[in-house]
């Protein structure tokens, strides 16, 4: 092929692959959900959830609780750091995002501890749940399951005791 053709080809196809990064992988209402994702885990075990959440509405939503078929249980938590030493607690009132704001579950922050997984993750694989939010918006999505770097997250160690 000649430079000029590899060019075209470049610019017909590099907007494919662009686009996705730059949308939001679901969204309900004001609310964008993107990037769901979760580590490898075997069954029985815990697991965890991570996505950004971003509200594009002009008026505040609320994060109330997130339930799945692939676990007992799905709980918010926040990790924090007092001296030096990493803790975790669960939200229980639900996480309230302003207009114009955003919220990350990552690792170190905000996650979504998966109680009592009824199936393993393994890579490649999808867990599905379901955000349930105030007035009674919900959405479906898919976790991916990805291999993330253990040491990632401060809590890594913690989340299959908790």
């Amino acid at each position: 092929m000649t430079r000029l053709a590899l060019a075209a080809l470049a610019a017909a196809v590099l907007p494919t692959f662009a686009a996705p990064a730059q949308a939001a992988d679901y969204r309900v209402g004001g609310v964008e959900i993107r990037h769901p994702w979760t580590r490898p885990a075997k069954a029985g075990m815990n697991g965890v959830g991570y996505l950004t959440l971003v509200n594009v509405g002009a008026k505040p939503v609320k994060l109330l609780m997130v339930q799945s078929p692939a676990a007992r249980s799905v709980t918010l938590h926040q990790t924090s750091q007092a001296d030096g030493v990493a803790s975790m607690r669960p939200v229980t009132d639900g996480l309230k995002i302003a207009p114009g704001a955003s919220v990350a579950f990552a690792p170190g922050g905000y996650h979504l501890m998966l109680m009592g997984l009824t199936r393993a993750q393994a890579p490649g694989g999808k867990v599905p749940l379901t955000l349930v939010f105030d007035g009674g918006r919900r959405i479906r999505i898919e976790l991916a399951v990805e291999s993330g770097a253990a040491n990632a997250d401060p809590m890594a160690g913690m989340h299959h005791d908790h």
